[in-house]
């Protein structure tokens, strides 16, 4: 049996997953939300978020971790939001290895969809606590707040459920034998353009 400790990071609410599993099995463990200091300079804030996670690893003690990977372009978020949850996400990474010294599995968002999708379609954010509740069985109880009178759910719900998506995304993968190469950022072959010039000149050649 091993154990992943799963992880949706941003900069307003890190949602994190303890799922134990092997090749026929997976069982949540345990599932919270962390909300990340507001007040305090970038370094301090940036210490309690690095304290949260090394503790969680010793209090779970998992084989390996998985985070859901940053989106550098994101629309309709400004660079100074992006700038912030990479070095967040980031951070968050690095106090993984330093204490396990292992870097975390990342797995984009859509990769991370594909993996836990019922349906040939990809399920939209608001349905992943439901998708992630029945893959692993289990009753979402979520959390609810106040807005204009009425009871909705709280948002931290579905950082909590991308946390597990991404959890569940990593039992498939490495199934099938394959998590640690999709870590692997393969390089693009360069594919040489040619001119407007150079065509022109071929042109005029095969003329004379």
């Amino acid at each position: 049996m091993k154990r992943v400790l799963s992880l949706d990071a941003s900069s307003t609410t890190i949602g994190l997953a303890i799922i134990d599993y092997d090749d026929q099995s997976m069982t949540l463990v345990h599932k919270e939300y962390y909300k990340p200091p507001k007040k305090g300079n970038l370094f301090e804030r940036l210490s309690a978020v690095r304290i949260f996670i090394q503790d969680k690893v010793d209090e779970f003690k998992p084989d390996c971790t998985s985070m859901e990977d940053i989106v550098l372009f994101m629309k309709f978020s400004t660079a100074k939001t992006i700038t912030t949850l990479a070095i967040l996400n980031r951070t968050v990474g690095l106090a993984i290895y330093d204490k396990i010294k292992k870097p975390p599995y990342l797995y984009n968002a859509l990769r991370i969809r594909h993996a836990i999708k019922p349906t040939k379609a990809l399920p939209p954010k608001e349905d992943i606590p439901d998708v992630v509740a029945n893959i692993l069985n289990f009753d979402f109880d979520f959390k609810m707040r106040r807005s204009k009178g009425k009871q909705i759910r709280a948002e931290e719900n579905y950082d909590i459920a991308d946390a597990i998506a991404c959890g569940i995304c990593h039992v498939y993968m490495d199934r099938k034998g394959i998590a640690d190469e999709l870590q692997i950022k393969k390089k693009k072959k360069k594919t040489k353009k040619k001119t407007v010039k150079k065509t022109i000149k071929k042109k005029v050649n095969k003329k004379t």
